[in-house]
């Protein structure tokens, strides 16, 4: 058994099995140790960091196998390298379903997608979180049918929070919208127009989400009803204001090309969108536990995009499934603390993976 030691020294393990002859004829051999199934084979800790470099730091089949043999001065192909990474993910069947059923029971999760390249198509990777937990799900589609094939948010009842994109709202959940994107978008609209009224109500989202962090220093779980009160009267008539003057705007423009009507401006979209999810918007002031924004989503997908940006697309689904189940097994992990070569390792030689993610 080839293992790796100190860089540019491996360690070679030889088990021998003795063979007994009894009178009788009959050949007696011991067994081998477990695990040690082949006449030639990788170690644990060679095949676990083979994955961990592939699968937690992105780099390719290739440059894995030029590691090995740079460092350790050990022959692993790339084959092998995929071979380990097959492995890994059937024995992560299991755990994925764990995750499965700890995110349909959580109280508040994070959804997103990003668009991901497998054999020259493009894909979509969905993703749902929690402090604790991550899925990856890679679909042909974007809407409902990619994430009902999640086979979680069919059933899921707590807060959802996502970026108003509107198949989510076909779901029973809750629903919370991410103000991260409300205020690049209030941004945007303050940097094109010069809008002052969209300058004040970035101001006052996020006096808001400040104040919640300091009530909730002190064990609060909402935010007193009457700055809540005063906060929502507020932000009616800045958006009130704010819409009054944008359908002024568009009446001049219609007016002046004598049309009948003249295309809605991208202020009067999102200020219009923010009043009619305003308790969408502001549902954060009223529990604690919700998010401001659905930034962790966020990231959670940037990984997916940094993988596509170092490795590449994915040559077929195949490798989409290995990536997204190894990806939440990883991701879950390093939300609960856990050493990620340790928890490689586990789910290469396939035992006690269960009980790593979520218990002690």
């Amino acid at each position: 058994m080839f293992e790796w030691g100190k860089p540019g020294c491996p360690e070679v393990t030889a088990h021998r099995a003795e063979v007994k002859v009894c009178s009788c004829g009959h050949h007696n051999q011991a067994d081998f140790p477990e695990g040690v199934t082949a006449a030639v084979q990788y170690g644990p800790s060679t095949r676990a960091m083979a994955v961990y470099l592939n699968q937690y730091h992105f780099i390719p089949y290739k440059r894995v196998s030029e590691y090995f043999h740079t460092v350790h001065n050990m022959s692993l192909s790339a084959g092998s390298v995929a071979n380990f990474v097959a492995a890994t993910y059937e024995n992560l069947a299991s755990t994925e379903q764990v995750i499965k059923d700890a995110l349909k029971e959580t109280p508040v999760a994070g959804s997103d997608e990003t668009g991901m390249r497998v054999d020259g198509d493009l894909w979509w990777l969905h993703i749902l979180r929690d402090d604790q937990w991550a899925l990856y799900h890679l679909a042909q589609k974007r809407g409902c049918e990619g994430m009902d094939a999640m086979g979680i948010l069919l059933t899921f009842t707590g807060v959802l929070v996502h970026d108003h994109w509107k198949p989510y709202f076909t779901y029973a959940a809750v629903h919370v919208l991410c103000n991260a994107h409300h205020l690049r978008e209030l941004q945007g609209v303050v940097d094109r127009d010069a809008n002052q009224l969209a300058l004040r109500l970035m101001k006052l989202l996020r006096l808001s989400w400040h104040y919640c962090k300091g009530f909730n220093t002190i064990g609060m779980l909402q935010m007193p009803s009457v700055l809540q009160e005063r906060i929502e009267d507020i932000y009616d008539r800045i958006l009130k204001r704010a819409l009054a003057k944008e359908a002024a705007y568009m009446e001049m423009q219609r007016q002046e090309l004598g049309r009948k009507k003249v295309k809605r401006t991208k202020a009067y979209n999102l200020f219009k969108r923010l009043i009619d999810y305003k308790e969408e918007t502001l549902r954060f002031m009223t529990d604690f536990t919700i998010p401001f924004d659905n930034n962790g989503s966020e990231r959670d997908a940037g990984m997916a995009k940094l993988k596509q940006k170092i490795s590449g697309c994915f040559r077929n689904d195949d490798g989409g499934s290995m990536f997204t189940r190894i990806r939440s097994y990883v991701s879950s992990a390093k939300k609960q603390g856990k050493n990620i070569f340790h928890s490689i390792y586990r789910a290469v030689e396939n035992y006690g993976n269960l009980p790593l993610l979520g218990a002690e």
